[in-house]
């Protein structure tokens, strides 16, 4: 029998009463769905693959048909951004923290180590780096509840 399945079925046997959800539960439940990237030019849609790891995928931005033109695999150069796992094999090492997977970014067509947090239900840390988490870039991503997929271009001179 599951955890969760566990969980509820004690839960009815106490008459109803709630029992809490352990926080990996909590965590993993909270990260998924869409994520609007700090440049906000891009939405990426977070959700836990087949093995149990988090992986993030292209599914809007403010350039729809861009293509991954500085892949370094030339054969890639033409494939749309659009729908593209960009976030993969992230572990969860608990307390609402993903680590051991990558990040690809396509400005430039390099892959990088990643940690990920969630620092609350709408906002998260994204790390990339290269060696030691000290030499690297965060990213705070903020939950995107729009409906469009398309979002409008970005300012000039905007932060």
């Amino acid at each position: 029998m599951g955890h969760a399945v566990r969980l509820a079925f004690i839960s009815v046997l106490l008459g109803g009463y709630a029992l809490p959800v352990p926080a990996a539960d909590v965590a993993m439940t909270r990260i998924g769905g869409n994520w609007l990237t700090e440049p906000r030019d891009g939405i990426i849609q977070l959700s836990v693959d087949a093995q149990g790891n988090l992986q993030g995928r292209i599914v809007g931005g403010n350039h729809p048909g861009l293509r991954d033109e500085h892949n370094p695999d030339a054969t890639l150069r033409s494939r749309e951004l659009r729908g593209q796992i960009i976030l993969k094999d992230m572990k969860y090492d608990g307390n609402g923290r993903w680590s051991g997977g990558t990040i690809y970014k396509p400005d430039n067509g390099k892959t990088y180590k990643c940690k990920v947090e969630l620092r609350g239900d709408d906002t998260l840390g994204v790390r990339g780096f290269i060696g030691f988490s000290l030499l690297g870039v965060t990213q705070t991503w903020t939950r995107y509840t729009g409906t469009s997929m398309d979002l409008p271009p970005a300012r000039q001179g905007a932060p």
